[in-house]
């Protein structure tokens, strides 16, 4: 945020006058939106989610946004493009979904929209909605985890410098036809061409980083919302206080059993009456919460490299790093149960079985570690203690980081974890940081969805290995992964065994629910997202 510093050069009266002129002006022609911003709503009828410890606008675009944050908002908000399995409640699902089918063969894939889906502001959604919400950060040239989606899109490279045309639909003007990978038959049929077979782009696409949004509640640059988000789900957002991070959503229908208001909260204070993210130890303290473990693995957590880097690109000492973590221990002293141990980027749970590499997971070996780092140059490391950024929250309250450390240390490795900067996702140029703390969401059926933040990423540009055995392991996991899974189960193996990212643990979401005024949160599908419309309050 740029900070702008104003120098009052005109007479005070005729400012007031301006001001006050301005406001008559702003009245009378955004009734609807003050009515938004200050409509009265009973405290008994709103449920308040506390969602993070980080201050977050759950519609931005940038990397920061956590992604339970970013699959709730744009769940509840924006509806999703296809039908989720592990959804569960599949027809209360279906009420926001947009697709009515779609069939894929090899490399192309058809869809078939639902009619009469209506977006917020009242109009019908398109095929051309969709092509317009699938371009639009490319067209901007604006790229965060979406474009790890769309990646695989014929000529989405060149979206920006294709000459755009356009179309006006409904009175509606689009630009398409900018990309050969994507097709618009008609307003309820769309084509899709990629680079190889892609049977997971539905799934992967319904997470929420790609919602289907109309062009017209944006301005002319497809950049910032003209208010607030528009998109067709359960939920339409009626007020945003972005000095506090508190925003209200209100129900689009009357319908029972799903809560009329809720508030999205951002506090590292023990408040809400459901709380999400609770790793830490600072909230979901009263009595009368009551918490829930997913079931589901919802992230991996570990060290990833910087590769442009001298340290971070050495392979002994990203070796020496794995050798020194006694992963059980550390996994034991998360604060609710919720970590696994875990030195592989599949878990070892339900379908990821499957893909994952026949190898068992790393054992603490002092010895061999401290030999790894021997070979390292000393200048790297020796009587240095390494600045570790982090995108955890209250990582040094964490019992479990003070185990990292101290193990760490046996092998002569001193380091010092930074409390987390939002606005430092991933290494800059010219970074001096050679390891980050993070993990990855396990929020799609496809087995290589993580797997492709290292591949030449247009995000983690600096976090690619520059590997040509792991970029062919990682094309032929793609390519023919219709095939079954050795191709997965090799480039599992690859990734792990190189350490590639020293991964440490699996954990579990956990949240609780004040059980004086919430009954139960429902039928929920996983840990990366909470379906706000499960809510039950008490009657």
């Amino acid at each position: 945020m740029i900070k702008m510093k104003y120098h009052l050069k005109i007479p005070l009266i005729f400012f007031a006058l301006t001001l006050f002129a301005g406001l008559i002006y702003f009245i009378g022609n955004n009734k609807s939106k003050l009515y938004a911003d200050f409509i009265q709503i009973n405290n008994n009828e709103v449920i308040t989610v506390n969602m993070s410890e980080f201050p977050q606008i759950p519609w931005g675009d940038d990397n920061s946004i956590t992604v339970h944050v970013s699959e709730t908002f744009s769940t509840a908000v924006h509806g999703s493009l296809a039908n989720i399995n592990h959804l569960r409640n599949v027809e209360k699902a279906d009420e926001t979904t947009l697709l009515k089918d779609y069939i894929c063969e090899s490399a192309n894939c058809i869809a078939t929209l639902k009619k009469g889906i209506r977006f917020h502001n009242g109009r019908e959604v398109t095929a051309y909605d969709i092509e317009f919400s699938f371009l639009r950060q490319p067209l901007i040239k604006k790229f965060d985890f979406a474009s790890s989606i769309l990646n695989d899109l014929i000529d989405i490279e060149n979206t920006a410098n294709n000459k755009i045309n356009y179309i006006t639909v409904n009175g509606i003007r689009y630009p398409s036809g900018i990309i050969k990978g994507i097709n618009v038959k008609d307003i309820y049929n769309i084509v899709f061409h990629f680079k190889r077979e892609n049977n997971f782009f539905f799934q992967k696409a319904s997470e929420g980083r790609i919602p289907i949004v109309p062009i017209e509640e944006f301005d002319d640059q497809y950049i910032h919302w003209k208010k607030y988000p528009v998109g067709f789900g359960k939920y339409r957002v009626i007020s945003a206080d972005y000095k506090n991070f508190k925003f209200t959503l209100e129900r689009v229908r009357a319908v029972k059993n799903i809560p009329k208001y809720i508030m999205l909260i951002f506090s590292v204070e023990d408040i809400g009456d459901v709380k999400m993210s609770l790793e830490g130890p600072k909230r979901g303290l009263s009595p009368y919460d009551k918490k829930i473990i997913f079931p589901n693995i919802s992230s991996n957590m570990g060290f990833i490299f910087n590769y442009q880097s001298e340290l971070g690109s050495n392979p002994n000492f990203r070796k020496a790093l794995s050798l020194a973590l006694d992963r059980e221990k550390i996994a034991r002293l998360s604060l609710h149960g919720e970590m696994t141990p875990e030195d592989q980027m599949l878990p070892n749970f339900g379908w990821y079985k499957e893909y994952r590499a026949k190898i068992e997971i790393q054992k603490q070996n002092i010895t061999e570690a401290k030999k790894f780092l021997e070979s390292v140059p000393h200048h790297l490391w020796k009587n240095k203690k390494i600045a570790i950024p982090t995108f955890w929250a209250n990582i040094n309250s964490l019992d479990y980081i003070r185990e990292v450390k101290a193990q760490l240390s046996k092998i002569g490795l001193e380091v010092e974890f930074l409390e987390t900067d939002p606005n430092y996702t991933e290494f800059r140029e010219n970074d001096p940081n050679a390891i980050f703390w993070s993990g990855f969401a396990f929020a799609s059926d496809d087995p290589n969805r993580n797997f492709a933040f290292f591949y030449k990423s247009p995000i983690y540009v600096r976090e690619y290995p520059n590997d040509r055995k792991f970029d062919e392991l990682f094309l032929a996991s793609t390519q023919y992964m219709s095939n079954g899974p050795l191709y997965t189960q090799k480039l599992s193996e690859y990734f792990t065994k190189n350490n590639i990212m020293v991964i440490v643990a699996n954990t579990r979401m956990v949240v609780s629910y004040d059980t004086r005024k919430i009954a139960s949160l429902g039928l929920q599908p996983n840990g990366s997202k909470l379906l706000l419309w499960e809510i039950k309050a008490h009657d």
